[in-house]
């Protein structure tokens, strides 16, 4: 991408302590992207391990590279509204840090994207789509909080946890509430929120990831039982003519 050319992706990285992968995530994502006019934005929570400093240095000698740092762990959701707010793509394009998700699977999803879709789902749950190294009670923990809040909030797509997604920018930031600024789960609120979207899910491999510690914990399983609570009493007050 020269220096003047508006990017039409924009990748955003939610980081905290993610020293050991972030550099080679970087770098293989824009060269998968090397094609398409993409920037990439990382948004890091003043991780104590130095993921910032990384960022930092690959920036200043790439300006496709721009890293955005806040002064403590304030929750991945908002991470991605604060990477898409300042974004300058069409498209955002949120992948995990980890290596759980697969770079080489990013332009196949813009391309349906491109395609009329909304939101393009990387989705663990349709054909197609494999697990790798992921321990069984995880898979099943998953699979029953997936299910429960997409039969409570009345959502289509399979996947509704996943944090590989990419979604129009307009859409994402026209999300009407931000109750999962603190937690994990902002793909379930923007689907819960606008029902009418076009969404695709395409199938992924699911990987454990390469280095580095979960942040998965109960706090955050019992917050997202929360999440679904207020996105349906939301839903309920807009069903029956309330704001």
């Amino acid at each position: 991408m020269s220096e003047f050319e508006k990017p039409l992706l924009s990748i955003v990285i939610p980081t905290y302590n993610e020293r050991d992968n972030i550099e080679r995530l970087v770098y293989e994502l824009l060269e998968v992207c090397r094609p398409t006019p993409s920037e990439l934005i990382v948004v890091d929570d003043g991780s104590p391990d130095g993921t910032a400093d990384i960022v930092s240095a690959m920036a200043r000698t790439d300006p496709r590279i721009m890293l955005t740092t806040r002064s403590n762990k304030q929750g991945l959701s908002s991470a991605v509204y604060a990477g898409a707010e300042s974004a300058n793509g069409q498209y955002i394009c949120i992948i995990d840090a980890d290596f759980s998700h697969d770079p080489e699977e990013v332009p196949l999803m813009l391309d349906r994207a491109q395609q009329g879709y909304s939101a393009v789902i990387g989705s663990r749950y349709v054909k197609g789509a494999a697990f790798i190294d992921q321990p069984f009670t995880r898979r099943m923990i998953s699979f029953i909080l997936n299910l429960g809040a997409r039969l409570i909030l009345q959502i289509g797509a399979r996947d509704v946890l996943t944090g590989f997604v990419i979604v129009e920018r307009n859409v994402l930031l026209a999300t009407p509430t931000r109750y999962s600024a603190s937690g994990f789960k902002w793909l379930v609120e923007m689907l819960a929120t606008q029902p009418n979207l076009r969404v695709a899910e395409v199938p992924i491999i699911f990987r454990e990831r390469g280095a580095g510690a979960s942040k998965a914990s109960v706090k955050e399983a019992l917050s997202f039982g929360v999440l679904c609570l207020r996105l349906l009493f939301w839903k309920v007050r807009r069903s029956l003519g309330f704001p």
